[in-house]
């Protein structure tokens, strides 16, 4: 047992270096509770810039997070930055998806391959299980404290001093930091206690992988939208393993609400025309999960000491309940903002209120776009019918602009500017004037 302990001394695992055992009773200059997405990047972006940093998990890696596992662009710079992506590729457990497309509410299908139209690639699928794990390990190599199995239940703000107290009711053991940075997911049970985060989510989505072997998924990733879950969607994926994961996002606005969810999930899959041929006759699937999404934005992510981050802020698009991106990019500017803060010794609300001005003005204002395209969507369903329709006459180059929009490599507004507008426009005139024309025939 001595020379086990010696040797342990000399050579610690990486389970020995970031147990609660180890992390002394200094104050922290940031606590980040939540090692989702947003709380692994960002304990990553200070831990690089010489800020320690601590990150508090109610679980143990690796652990799963309900997703689509679809890794946009804008995401892959992050994980490029931080090895992950190297990895990944390395290890085999990414899938580039290039073959794929849509299906509309009424029908219309359209499949093409936007990696030869971009020579690149929008998407990648990463199963969370394996991302979330790595995200963490890179922030902990980069020099961010981890403590895993703490439930954050009460943190407590002492303003003459500007320290934070972080505690556990499971634990004895507290931590002190300068700045907490809440990134609990989102349901956000810290957030809403320190009164920032307001409400419960407003949407909901499943999830379910397709054993390998047991599909015919001829795609990498296709949206379908059947027409009483617009403006919400279904996805299929394929991962690395040949695994395929289905996803049933109901959003808003439309007929169905977060209660139908689980009736849903599983009448999709079986009677959808374009689902179950595309899955095949005998999918086996895992149990359904589901899981809450709060998206737009919340009206303020700061405080004293204190910043909101990734779904537990809303920083999910409305329109396609993509969150991964925009967790990454608002880790980056909390990190950037926290480090003028510690600068400048001015860490209270009205210095870190430029965190929130700054992720709006990167990506917050074009869920505005988003939340207005939702009510297109639902009043004019025809329009999701319009693009498939143009995108089967002009073929991957418009289907790939689509793709560019809807995966946030470009703001919404686009679909307003006249290279798609005017075509989407017109289809959508000449698809009302043929349905109405049918409609007199069948009287």
């Amino acid at each position: 047992m001595l020379f086990a302990g010696i040797l342990l001394q000399l050579f610690p695992t990486n389970s020995e270096i970031i147990t609660m055992a180890t992390i002394s009773d200094d104050i922290f200059d940031v606590c980040i509770v939540g090692a989702g997405i947003a709380g692994s990047t960002c304990a990553f972006y200070l831990a690089k810039k010489g800020i320690r940093t601590l990150v508090l998990e109610k679980k143990k890696f690796p652990r799963d997070k309900i997703c689509g596992d679809a890794i946009t662009e804008r995401a892959q710079i992050h994980l490029n930055r931080m090895g992950v992506l190297q990895e990944i590729l390395a290890e085999k457990k990414g899938n580039w998806a290039a073959l794929g497309g849509l299906v509309s509410p009424s029908g219309i299908e359209y499949y093409g391959d936007s990696a030869k139209e971009l020579d690149q690639h929008l998407v990648i699928a990463v199963k969370r299980k394996i991302l979330d794990e790595k995200l963490i390990r890179a922030a902990v190599n980069q020099g961010a404290k981890l403590v895993e199995n703490y439930s954050v239940t009460d943190t407590i703000l002492l303003k003459e001093k500007g320290i934070w107290t972080i505690k556990s009711d499971k634990s004895k053991k507290e931590f002190k930091a300068k700045i907490l940075i809440v990134a609990d997911g989102a349901a956000s049970h810290l957030g809403r206690k320190l009164g920032l985060v307001d409400g419960p989510p407003q949407a909901t989505c499943s999830r379910a992988y397709i054993e390998s072997g047991s599909h015919q998924f001829p795609y990498d990733g296709v949206c379908y939208y059947p027409p009483n879950l617009v403006p919400g969607y279904c996805a299929l994926f394929k991962e690395a393993d040949g695994d395929v994961v289905y996803c049933c996002y109901i959003i808003p606005g439309g007929e169905c609400d977060t209660s139908h969810l689980l009736e849903l999930h599983h009448k999709f899959i079986k009677e959808d025309p374009f689902m179950s041929k595309a899955i095949g006759p005998n999918p086996k699937l895992e149990k359904m999960k589901a899981a809450t999404i709060r998206f737009g934005g919340i009206s303020k992510s700061y405080g004293d000491h204190l910043l909101i981050l990734g779904d537990a802020a809303g920083q999910i698009d409305p329109v396609t309940g993509e969150g991964i991106q925009y967790a990454m990019d608002a880790s980056e500017i909390a990190a950037s903002t926290i480090q003028e803060g510690l600068k400048r010794n001015n860490l209270g609300e009205r210095f870190l209120k430029r965190y929130h001005r700054r992720w709006m003005k990167s990506f917050g204002r074009d869920f505005k776009w988003s939340q207005r395209m939702v009510k297109v969507c639902v009043k004019y369903p025809i329009f999701l019918d319009a693009f498939a329709s143009v995108s089967k006459r002009k073929g991957d180059k418009f289907m790939t602009e689509w793709g560019k929009i809807m995966t946030g490599s470009k703001t919404k507004i686009n679909f307003f500017l006249p290279k798609l507008a005017f075509p989407l426009a017109f289809e959508t005139l000449r698809l009302r004037r043929k349905r109405k024309k049918l409609a007199k025939k069948d009287k």
